[in-house]
């Protein structure tokens, strides 16, 4: 991540280490995890949402209108306006994300969403357990949502734009792991950053909807690997 100005970006962080978060995914993603004793950061540039650490219409209407008051052409502003979209795209392929789930309280949405079948596990963690397990180069975040059309987004750094989503994302109560792609690797690249699962995760929820057969697979595959992580049924069963 780029350092310059990256103590400004802390204030931004989840200040409550006792917050719990949630990471709903499905079996293959639980026996990467298990296997690799890792976790999985996604460059923001392979995400759905488009938009992803861009600023909003609002913002972007504001500084043409700056442009235009300092006398700048119609030229000089396409220019800016270049400029802008260039670093945005950079951006996207340079940071990684790893995102995560606000709270205990479980909806079906989020289960059909991230899990994608009955045979799916929510990992619970904390704030603080995370942050021991990544250390100080990542930033755990809590998205802000604002319509895109309407909103304003802080300008003090160019990574402050993953720190927000449009509103109608709103139901994720998403947090996300904020961190840069590995030095060394071709741009756009993913991030694996090992970490010590037993004393990150305090549970692993079942999906509501998996059989007892899946149940015992998912304990199965955690005494295997010698993780020694309590195994729970979903408040919805």
């Amino acid at each position: 991540m780029p350092q310059v100005g990256f103590d400004l970006l802390r204030r931004f962080e989840a200040a409550d280490d006792a917050l719990v978060l949630r990471r709903y995914v499905s079996n293959w993603k639980f026996a990467h995890l298990v296997s690799s004793k890792a976790l999985f950061f996604a460059p923001a540039s392979k995400f759905s949402d488009k938009l992803e650490g861009h600023y909003t219409h609002l913002d972007n209407e504001r500084s043409d209108r700056q442009l235009v008051q300092w006398g700048f052409d119609s030229r000089a502003r396409d220019i800016a306006e270049d400029a802008r979209t260039r670093i945005a795209s950079h951006n996207q392929k340079a940071v990684v994300i790893c995102c995560w789930t606000a709270g205990c309280d479980e909806s079906p949405r989020h289960w059909s969403k991230y899990g994608g079948s009955p045979e799916a596990v929510a990992l619970e963690t904390t704030v603080g357990h995370l942050r021991r397990a990544l250390g100080s180069t990542f930033l755990i975040v809590p998205v802000n949502y604002l319509d895109f059309s309407e909103g304003a987004i802080p300008r003090e750094h160019s990574l402050q734009p993953f720190f927000f989503k449009q509103r109608c994302f709103a139901w994720e109560r998403e947090v996300r792991v904020v961190g840069e792609m590995e030095i060394g690797k071709r741009i756009e690249s993913p991030r694996v950053v090992a970490i010590d699962l037993a004393s990150t995760f305090q549970g692993v929820i079942i999906s509501p909807t998996a059989s007892e057969t899946y149940r015992s697979a998912v304990k199965s595959r955690l005494g295997a690997a010698s993780l020694s992580i309590p195994v729970f049924d979903s408040v919805l069963k």
